[in-house]
């Protein structure tokens, strides 16, 4: 495997605490997070359709299907720059109180080199703020690289991670693999 260093310019404050891995918003909920999603064996990020990418985000494991699965999805435009692909969307996303909320995001999406993986910065906000946000999305999507790769043997397994219960975090639920959990955030 690898270790990858994905960096990008945060147009919003950096959220800490145990339950955030990296994610910047601001008190509207706009804003953006990073997430990692295994592609299938031996396939590449450019043999990917679009709808993989869309089932990565909007699986309701993810960030977005937390009372639900989104709907309404729909690609709105793709494009690529060099090995970045940026999709917008627009999608249903259901709040705490079960009303759907209409919502647009930009994934931009990298394979790291030698990984199996696809690393995503998801951008959002509501569509009733995105005329206003898009532009710091949009900025904030188009300097997101991957910095560095390194080889590392650390598996993708709870023990190896801070935010599970034997490291002082989350009880982790199933098998030792956290790859299904780690694909949703």
């Amino acid at each position: 495997g690898v270790a990858a260093t994905a960096t990008f310019d945060a147009q919003y404050p950096l959220n800490r605490g145990m339950f955030y891995d990296v994610e910047v918003r601001n008190l509207a909920g706009e804003g953006a997070f990073l997430q990692v999603a295994s592609l299938p064996e031996g396939k590449s990020l450019g043999e990917m359709s679009a709808s993989f990418l869309t089932k990565s985000v909007f699986s309701t494991e993810g960030r977005f299907g937390a009372y639900g699965a989104p709907t309404d999805i729909k690609v709105l435009s793709k494009s690529e720059a060099g090995a970045m692909r940026l999709l917008e969307i627009s999608f249903a996303a259901l709040s705490p109180g079960g009303n759907e909320v209409p919502r647009r995001a930009l994934v931009a999406a990298v394979q790291p080199e030698g990984s199996t993986d696809v690393v995503m910065l998801v951008g959002g906000s509501t569509t009733s703020e995105w005329k206003r946000a898009e532009p710091l999305l949009r900025s904030q999507a188009s300097s997101f690289k991957i910095a560095r790769v390194r080889p590392t043997s650390i598996k993708r397994k709870a023990k190896n991670d801070y935010r599970f219960e034997n490291q002082g975090g989350l009880n982790e639920r199933g098998s030792d693999s956290v790859s299904n959990l780690v694909d949703g955030f």
